[in-house]
This record gives C-alpha cells, sequence and structure tokens, in this order.
C-alpha cells in the first residue's frame, strides 16, 4: 500500500512540474510573440509616419532648371568678369570655362550655377552683357516624385536600422550578432546611397544651370572699322582728284575760251608798250 502511495505522489510530482515547464514554455512564447507583434506595430507606425513626412515633400515641387543662351559680346574677358561677379553676388558660382580663338573671332562656352530665385535676374544681365542674344531657350525636368519616393524609402530604411541596432544589444549568440551585422550594413550601405541620392537632387534644384555659348566680335569690328577708314581715305582722294581734275578743266577753258580776248589784249600791250618806248627813247 505504500508503495502505491509513494508511486501516485511521485506521477502527481511529475504533471505538476510538466505542467508548470509547458506554462513557462507557453509563457516565453507569448511574450515572443507580443514583442514580435509590437516591433512590427512600431515599424508600421514608422512606416506610415515616414509617408506623411514625405508627402509634404509634394507642395514644393522639386524641378531642375536649364537654360541655354547663344550670344555676340564685344570683350569676351569683360563680359566673362562681369557675370562672374554678378553669379557671386547672387549667391551663384562659375563651373566651366572654355575659349578657343579661330579666324579672329573666340568662341567661349561658359557654365553658371545659380539659386533658382536669381535665375531670371542673372539671364536678364546676361543679355544686358551681350551686344546681340542669337537665341535662348529654358528647359526643366521635375524630379518631385522620385524626391518624394527618395525620403519615404529613406525614413523607412532608418526605422529598420533602429531596431537592427536594438537587437544587436539584445542578441546573445555569436551567429546572431553576425546575422544581425550584415543585414545592419546592408541597411546603411542603402541608407547612404538613398542620401546621396536625396543631396544630389536638393543641389539640382535648388542651382539652376546657365550654360552660355558666346562669340567675341571686337576684332571683327576692329577690322571693320579699319575697312571703312580706308574706304573714306580713297573716297577723300577721289574725290580730291576729282576737284583737282574740275579745276584743270576750268582754267583750261577759261585760258581757251577766253583765248581771243587774251591774245587781242596782249596786242593791245604791246603796241602801248612799243609806242611808249619810243617816245621816252626821242625824250632823251
Amino acid at each position: 500500500m505504500k508503495k502505491v502511495l509513494i508511486g501516485l505522489l511521485l506521477l502527481f510530482l511529475a504533471a505538476c512540474s510538466n505542467s508548470e515547464q509547458k506554462s513557462s514554455v507557453e509563457s516565453a512564447k507569448m511574450d515572443q510573440t507580443m514583442i514580435e507583434k509590437k516591433i512590427e506595430k512600431k515599424g508600421e507606425m514608422e512606416t506610415v509616419e515616414a509617408k506623411s513626412a514625405a508627402s509634404t515633400y509634394s507642395n514644393e515641387r522639386k524641378v531642375m532648371y536649364t537654360a541655354n543662351i547663344t550670344a555676340e559680346v564685344v570683350s569676351y574677358d569683360e563680359t566673362i568678369a562681369n557675370l562672374t561677379k554678378k553669379a557671386k553676388s547672387r549667391g551663384g558660382y562659375i563651373i566651366q570655362s572654355n575659349a578657343v580663338e579661330q579666324n579672329g573671332k573666340i568662341e567661349a562656352y561658359v557654365t553658371f550655377r545659380i539659386p533658382q530665385n536669381e535665375l531670371q535676374r542673372f539671364i536678364e544681365e546676361v543679355k544686358k552683357a551681350s551686344k546681340s542674344v542669337k537665341s535662348e531657350q529654358m528647359t526643366g525636368e521635375d524630379q518631385t516624385e522620385e524626391y518624394v519616393d527618395l525620403n519615404s524609402r529613406l525614413k523607412s530604411k532608418q526605422a529598420v536600422e533602429a531596431r537592427l541596432l536594438k537587437f544587436m544589444e539584445s542578441a546573445e549568440k555569436t551567429e546572431d550578432l553576425l546575422k544581425i551585422s550584415e543585414d545592419l550594413a546592408a541597411v546603411q550601405e542603402e541608407i547612404e546611397q538613398l542620401k546621396g541620392r536625396i543631396k544630389y537632387i536638393e543641389n539640382r534644384t535648388d542651382y539652376a544651370t546657365v550654360e552660355l555659348q558666346l562669340t567675341e566680335i571686337k576684332s571683327h569690328e576692329n577690322f571693320s572699322k579699319d575697312f571703312n577708314t580706308w574706304e573714306k581715305t580713297k573716297e577723300q582722294f577721289l574725290t580730291s582728284i576729282h576737284w583737282i581734275v574740275q579745276a584743270a578743266s576750268w582754267i583750261v577753258v577759261l585760258v581757251v575760251g577766253n583765248l581771243p580776248i587774251v591774245l587781242l589784249a596782249l596786242i593791245i600791250f604791246f603796241f602801248v608798250y612799243r609806242t611808249f618806248k619810243k617816245k621816252q627813247e626821242k625824250t632823251e
């Protein structure tokens, strides 16, 4: 009888122990599930917040503007110095300048980066600095959709990065740490790529590109002036010759036309002179 009681007691204790272990395992599983649900819910909230924040960018369009102007200038050096100064005063800068002289002309290609809110004013200054504007073109590329998408993806990746860092702090096994480190490195690389693209779009949309094709016509003008001077000199020379010929013609006309009168005058003068001389000889 004692053996039976002892056996029943052992069975009861074993059952209690199994029940406690099962309850402990189930409790641990429930805790883990609750933690995972909280993490998932937090991740969803962060994603929603990221999308909400990114949607605010749609109110401000992100457009890349490029202006192309072809113009003629009197002096390339003076024009570039003037425009560089103007660009700097408006918060812009020059990023490229290439000039080539051919056949007495200077062809130059110059690129400026100008804040978008100063773009139209700078274009007007380019026109004022030019002798004549041959062509003008403005193009724009809307980057708003990509910019919003990049910011949304960046917020999501940053949320994933934060969760991975928390998992790394609580991880105990080496293999878990290695796996989390690999995932974290991949996420951080994607974050840097997204940030680089966002920065590029911000720079390209905050600053407009102004591409100038300039032709210096100073040497051509000097040649024209010299040519005009020679033409005027030649014209004046021909005019002088004309007047000389005309004066000589008038002299010839005057002499030949009045030749009978001249001859008569000479004959009269001769007789008068001869008579006067004879009287003078008799007196002596």
